[in-house]
């Protein structure tokens, strides 16, 4: 699973596979668990790219893309440090994957990833972020989907 955290304090989405890494955002950095926010693949599958992981200690946040290229910039041009690959993901729909919708609030300095529609609608809606489209494709975190084990 693609466990997910939040900080209040720092107003910052974390998302990590790593138990350890979620257990000590929670125990010791101020994040609240916020559940699963989807199951990823940890290790490359046939078709899958990797969700590369960066941070940005100025502005407290954590960033999450597929596109090397874009991780590059924010780390040589806008402050974040490489942290590696968080996972591996589908850059399209494969099964029944769903969406993991991307978005950044400019005045919380906050990327946000979600797989619920209506969560992304209110959070570009009520709470000041914007659409960042689509980070790429991950299975339902309630495990309702079709047997996709080749990938997992």
């Amino acid at each position: 699973p693609l466990h997910r955290a939040y900080s209040p304090s720092a107003t910052d989405h974390f998302y990590t596979t790593s138990d350890a890494e979620i257990n000590n955002a929670v125990t010791n950095l101020g994040y609240t668990r916020e559940g699963d926010a989807a199951e990823v693949l940890s290790a490359t599958a046939s078709g899958a790219v990797p969700l590369y992981r960066a941070y940005s200690p100025g502005a407290t946040d954590h960033f999450y893309t597929t596109n090397e290229a874009e991780r590059d910039n924010a780390v040589n041009n806008l402050g974040y440090s490489a942290e590696g690959i968080a996972a591996y993901i589908f850059p399209s729909a494969t099964c029944s994957s769903v969406p993991l919708y991307r978005m950044y609030s400019p005045s919380a300095t906050d990327h946000f990833y979600t797989t619920n529609a209506a969560e992304k609608q209110n959070a570009i809606t009520n709470l000041g972020y914007s659409d960042e489209g689509i980070a790429g494709y991950v299975n339902p975190k309630n495990g309702s989907y079709c047997d996709c084990s080749e990938y997992y």
